[in-house]
């Protein structure tokens, strides 16, 4: 067990860092088993004329007896109490939110532990930066947003619909504000010159319908510089209800289907969405299509896809040839936003290939294509054989070794899981002739469109 060796509070799983005052977590010790506070618990009687450190100090005393009521004698209705003690000296702390909600659950009151959750999460998003950044930081805002969840399905239909125009609408507002922002950044795209490239993977590797390693030659195209993200899909989300038009959609989807993102047991309330900055996932290959049709753009080949991702040499990795956990994001606990890891970039510049979300691809999957493909600009087998190309590894990927550029996944048109997103391509000749600034640190020479 972690645990602070300043207040001596426990860490959650997947924690290592304090939430109350960002020291680093270490081993608990058998001296630690109990808290250094006394058995006997003590009245602190501030001054009216308390200074705002004096009242943090006795915040604190007040949280940290509290912790100790609730973990070492589940004394709960104690514990409650002194946490209001410490509400009312420090109202701003989240980590005291938080328990406070749990109390309340443990105890039966739905709606005071969704108040204090609802205040957790509004104070942690409004934490400076440089808090975000730490590493337990997105598990716990995620965490807090997924007992929120789990909370609300316990409310009355009336009670739920309320909360739920409350978040939608409060979602909303956040999308804005992050296109506002960060949207043009977003819609980056990235030029890959035309040329050959190696595809495929030798017959070393055992794997037959990765082989043969081939070279093919592609023209030049553009393809996103990262994933599409929860703002940008929920942009086109907002065109398709307000207009109903699906003229850009796949001609064989069903008629005026619903692209929102989503699987029977999680919709499109699921407190994932709510980040703009995270790449949109439970989507399938349909809703891909039409988003990429609606932003003017398409989604790319298995071929154009694995180029962005190995450039010209093979490479078993977007960064080489080495597996490093560290340049991508792998891992149920690691950070979701796009673009987190610099270092894992294609040598073109493209984020996430590896890792994050696996992507749809445009073609048709078939585990004999590369023994006849063309060498020029492959698009895939010309009739259906039921599935769509996925390319790239997901952060739940199982081991190293399904991350390589060259893995060929696949699924059904249809299919939606927490695992997959996507990016889109453009054909070169389809810019409109903005200005394209040359990124001189990709080895490749790829340049980047905004």
């Amino acid at each position: 067990v972690l645990i602070c060796p300043t207040c001596k509070q426990k860490a959650n799983p997947g924690e290592k860092f304090c939430k109350n005052d960002g020291t680093q977590l270490i081993l608990q010790s058998s001296t630690d088993k109990k808290t250094s506070l006394p058995d006997k618990k003590i009245e602190i009687n501030l001054p009216p004329d308390a200074t705002q450190e004096e009242k943090m100090k006795a915040a604190m005393y007040h949280f940290m007896e509290g912790n100790r009521l609730r973990e070492e004698i589940n004394d709960f209705e104690g514990a409650l109490e002194e946490y209001k003690k410490a509400e009312t000296l420090n109202p701003e702390l989240p980590s005291l939110h938080f328990h406070m909600g749990g109390i309340y659950w443990k105890l039966g009151n739905q709606s005071e532990a969704l108040t204090h959750l609802d205040k957790c999460k509004t104070l942690l998003e409004a934490q400076p930066p440089e808090t975000k950044l730490a590493e337990n930081y997105q598990k716990t805002l995620q965490d807090v947003k997924v007992y929120i969840n789990k909370l609300e399905k316990g409310l009355k239909p009336s009670e739920k619909n309320q909360r739920k125009e409350l978040t939608l609408a409060d979602r909303d507002e956040r999308m804005k504000n992050a296109l506002v922002e960060n949207g043009e950044k977003w819609n980056e795209m990235i030029l890959i010159p035309a040329g050959k490239f190696i595809m495929g993977t030798t017959e070393d590797e055992f794997i037959p319908e990765e082989t043969p390693l081939h070279e093919v030659h592609l023209d030049t195209y553009f393809i996103d510089k990262y994933e599409v993200t929860n703002a940008r899909y929920w942009e086109f989300l907002q065109y398709i209800k307000s207009t109903g038009d699906h003229s850009k959609c796949f001609p064989g989807e069903l008629k005026n289907k619903d692209h929102t993102p989503g699987t029977p047991h999680t919709g499109w309330d699921y407190p994932y969405f709510d980040y703009p900055d995270y790449p949109v996932s439970r989507v399938d290959w349909y809703d891909a299509y039409a988003y990429a049709a609606w932003a003017g753009k398409r989604l790319p080949t298995e071929a154009e896809w694995e180029k962005a991702a190995r450039g010209t040499d093979g490479r078993r990795f977007p960064w080489g040839n080495v597996w490093d956990a560290k340049r991508c994001n792998v891992g149920p606990d690691a950070p979701l936003s796009v673009g987190s890891f610099e270092y894992g970039k294609s040598t073109y510049g493209c984020m996430d290939l590896i890792g994050s979300v696996s992507e749809w691809c445009n073609d048709w999957y078939h585990p004999e294509y590369y023994q006849t493909s063309p060498s020029i600009n492959p698009k895939g087998p010309e009739n259906s054989t039921g599935v769509r190309i996925i390319k790239g590894g997901s952060l739940f990927a199982p081991y190293a070794y399904k991350m390589r550029c060259a893995v060929r996944i696949f699924g059904k048109p249809e299919d939606r899981n927490k695992s997959i997103g996507f990016r889109c391509a453009k054909d070169s000749k389809q810019e409109t002739g903005k200005p394209v600034k040359e990124n001189s640190k990709q080895e490749d020479k790829g340049k980047e469109v905004h």
